[in-house]
């Protein structure tokens, strides 16, 4: 039997349509204006957002409207129109929940502590009191320009780290820390408290 190559084209359309069926069958509009926005860097229009979130043009407005008032998307606002996109901050203050989540308090102070001392060694290797002062003193091309990007990186981690700290004046019972001790063991609990469910359950 002859290849022509025309079935490769034709199966590749349905599968992506199939996966589109599937995501519209498994979500709500509401779920996929978010996850749209989610992964929207720059800004669109409204038109724009619900032709990949698959919903009419009114639908994505509304909860786009939504989403901004809950400080999840930023707008810009023109002659031109509204335009969408992911608010910049959202993305770290997701990151400052997970590592809030995941690690106990006594993991963040030690991942603080190794933050700075990687600082301060940044410091000494070349005297100089912070990244804006390396990179004024280096020239292009030269050996240093991979450290002010890992300074920054550091610096970042830092301040998303001692934010994720500053969770647990939140939760005075550390009853996260129990909960991410626990999970380690095996055990998945849902704690109650400010921060946590409604029930508590283990596997163990």
């Amino acid at each position: 039997m002859t290849d022509t190559g025309a079935p490769k084209t034709r199966w590749q359309g349905d599968v992506n349509e199939a996966a589109v069926e599937d995501w519209k069958a498994d979500t709500t509009t509401f779920e996929r204006v978010r996850q749209i926005i989610d992964v929207t860097t720059e800004p669109q229009t409204a038109s724009q957002i619900a032709e990949r979130a698959r919903v009419s043009e009114p639908t994505a407005r509304k909860h786009l409207s939504a989403l901004a008032e809950t400080g999840r998307v930023k707008t810009f606002t023109s002659d031109a129109g509204t335009r969408y996109m992911r608010a910049p901050q959202m993305l770290a203050m997701r990151r400052i929940a997970d590592i809030h989540r995941e690690h106990t308090k006594a993991e963040i102070r030690e991942a603080i502590r190794d933050l700075k001392a990687e600082l301060q060694e940044f410091r000494e290797r070349y005297d100089v009191a912070d990244v804006d002062e390396l990179t004024l003193d280096l020239e292009p091309g030269e050996d240093g320009w991979e450290d002010v990007a890992r300074w920054q990186q550091v610096e970042q981690s830092l301040d998303i780290a001692q934010a994720a700290l500053s969770l647990y004046d939140f939760d005075p019972d550390d009853s996260r820390s129990a909960a991410a001790r626990t999970s380690e063991t095996g055990s998945t609990v849902e704690e109650r408290g400010a921060l946590g469910g409604d029930s508590t359950q283990s596997t163990a």
